[in-house]
């Protein structure tokens, strides 16, 4: 089944630029836009994961799985947790889960732990967009995952595996000239 994870990932650039040309369409010529314009850099995370389900549905490799939105899990008490995305199979089957969202060790143990607790035995990763030039580095997010599990306080190996081939970085350019540099990794939760 790495078939998913390679699709999963190899859809989050399209989904990306397609989320940048329909912000730079709905804000062009707007009086109301001139101060502030959103990009793929600035835009609220779960705009960017709504963009990349939208281009899961859309894939031809995953039309037989079922794929799910902020799929909610209903717990014992309390308001059921959801989980970004939900693949499965029609018919039954181990799901496979994602979290998504800006690096950050803790929440990518924190979102790995939440999703491996309500899905034991299938398949769970943590989606990390890389957007900070200053922090996240999204030029080269494998320099930042390398660092990170060398750390003692980093990314802690027991529990989160990262893979050269589903980590890269790519441009999303603007009518203008002007781009944004926009790094992503695919982590296993182990």
């Amino acid at each position: 089944m790495a078939y998913i994870s390679q699709t999963i990932f190899s859809l989050v650039k399209p989904a990306v630029q397609s989320l940048a040309g329909r912000l730079f369409v709905l804000t062009s010529g707007r009086d109301g836009s001139q101060k502030y314009r959103p990009t793929v850099n600035t835009f609220y995370e779960t705009g960017i994961v709504t963009a990349l389900y939208e281009h899961l549905l859309m894939s031809p490799l995953l039309q037989h799985l079922e794929i799910r939105h902020e799929m909610p899990y209903h717990g014992p008490v309390g308001a059921p947790k959801r989980v970004d995305l939900w693949l499965r199979p029609v018919n039954g089957g181990h799901p496979t889960l994602v979290e998504a969202g800006d690096f950050a060790v803790g929440k990518v143990h924190e979102d790995l732990k939440k999703i491996s607790g309500i899905n034991p035995n299938g398949t769970n990763w943590f989606l990390a967009f890389f957007r900070d030039p200053g922090e996240t580095k999204p030029q080269d997010p494998w320099a930042v995952l390398r660092d990170s599990f060398a750390r003692a306080n980093g990314l802690d190996t027991n529990h989160v595996e990262a893979d050269p081939s589903l980590v890269t970085h790519f441009e999303v350019y603007r009518p203008t000239g002007d781009h944004d540099t926009f790094g992503v990794a695919l982590l296993k939760g182990l």
